[in-house]
């Protein structure tokens, strides 16, 4: 017990000078700690990605992909109500009705808003929309109280900016000059009004969301202590970006850092390719993506099938085109951690983490830095950043002091 309160004592000391290392003196966190009394804030975590969209709350977690469908280009007059697979969102006031869910990838792309994008994607508008519709999701499904809600969301480190930073408060609170303050949300959600208040927004680095995952337990208790005195690194394989960082006690090391355009969309493009040069299939980026990760449902990659389902007569297996193509991306990711991490062997752990780890040959990865250090391949790693996420607001918003 000892040891845990030690080891959560370090964590939340160091992770402060990380946040800030990062942030500077433009994004002081709000405190929440008052005196004598245990904080009751809601905390809602949030992890839009550029493929996937993640959340979690206390009762509640989920993933669908980021991308958006505007219900007036699916609707007709023979529409029998929402979708399979959808969940109908609408912000009051806007005049725009959309769907969002895992249903949108059974559509073809020219009707997704996809919130894809490397230039100013944090100012578009669908990346807004996943965002409050996420939030109004987990709303709609807590038995928390919904009028003092603390949003904490990530950035890879290299969009960690305060013009980024103060974009995405933009979503939830209401700018009031040179700060922020509260704002009131209202979300119908499948035909149901949803009110909500965000009070404060925490924008973290996102490799400590996955270091905190890997270091506490759900209930805060310490899982992984050892870990906080180490140097780390961090693979996050994401769906449009690879994100390499290193935690040094728990501090982000500037020196060892990178974000490459070499996330999981690179091996669809590729195998796009590849059909339309083996079988002239014209296909969607997005249906690829779906193919890969039903292959991959129920099986590791070794013993995967993947079919390609151009309609219900006729269909491809591909399984030799995919695994060949997954080869030669994970080898890419390979090099692409060796050029960064100079300093392998002095790093403790590899931890692999992201939307899109699991698609990975992970024993090719392994086996690539077996002589140098240790891999750690995180649980559910799609989840891993949102779980940090939601880990860090509960050790920071719910403590008593004497």
């Amino acid at each position: 017990m000892l040891y845990a309160v030690f080891c959560i004592t370090i964590l939340e000391k160091h992770s402060e000078i990380a946040y800030n290392n990062v942030a500077g003196k433009y994004c002081p966190r709000t405190n929440h700690k008052r005196k004598g009394v245990v904080i009751m804030t809601t905390i809602f975590a949030l992890d839009v990605g550029n493929k996937q969209t993640k959340f979690k709350s206390k009762n509640c977690e989920g993933v669908f992909p980021s991308a958006l469908i505007n219900q007036r280009d699916v609707q007709s007059v023979f529409s029998l109500g929402t979708p399979e697979g959808l969940t109908s969102a609408k912000v009051n006031g806007d005049s725009q009705a959309y769907y969002c869910g895992q249903g949108v990838l059974n559509y073809s792309q020219n009707k997704l808003l996809d919130s894809l994008g490397f230039g100013d994607r944090y100012k578009r508008e669908v990346y807004h929309l996943l965002n409050e519709f996420a939030l109004n999701v987990l709303a709609k499904k807590s038995t928390e109280k919904l009028d003092d809600i603390h949003v904490i969301a990530g950035l890879p480190t290299g969009d960690y900016t305060k013009e980024v930073i103060d974009e995405i408060k933009s979503v939830f609170l209401e700018k009031t000059g040179e700060g922020f303050k509260a704002r009131t949300h209202l979300v119908t959600i499948d035909d149901e009004e949803v009110l909500t208040k965000v009070t404060d927004v925490t924008v973290l680095p996102q490799p400590i969301g996955t270091f905190y995952n890997e270091v506490l337990k759900e209930n805060g208790d310490v899982k992984q202590g050892e870990l906080v005195s180490k140097r780390v690194a961090i693979v996050d394989i994401g769906g449009g970006t690879l994100l390499l960082d290193e935690l040094d006690n728990v501090q982000l090391d500037t020196n060892y850092r990178i974000q490459l355009e070499t996330g999981a969309n690179t091996l669809y493009s590729d195998l796009r390719s590849s059909l339309m040069q083996r079988y002239s299939l014209n296909t969607d980026l997005h249906k690829i993506e779906l193919m890969v990760r039903e292959g991959l449902a129920d099986s590791a990659l070794e013993n995967a099938r993947f079919v390609y389902r151009q309609s219900d007569n006729n269909r491809f297996d591909v399984t030799e085109i995919v695994l060949s193509a997954v080869q030669h991306w994970t080898n890419t990711i390979i090099n692409n951690v060796f050029t960064t991490f100079q300093n392998l062997n002095e790093v403790d752990a590899v931890i692999v983490t992201g939307g899109s780890a699991s698609i990975i040959d992970k024993h090719a990865f392994a086996d690539a830095f077996s002589d140098s250090t240790k891999v750690i391949f995180v649980d559910e790693p799609e989840l891993a950043n949102v779980r940090g996420f939601y880990k860090y607001g509960k050790l920071h918003d719910t403590q008593q002091e004497g």
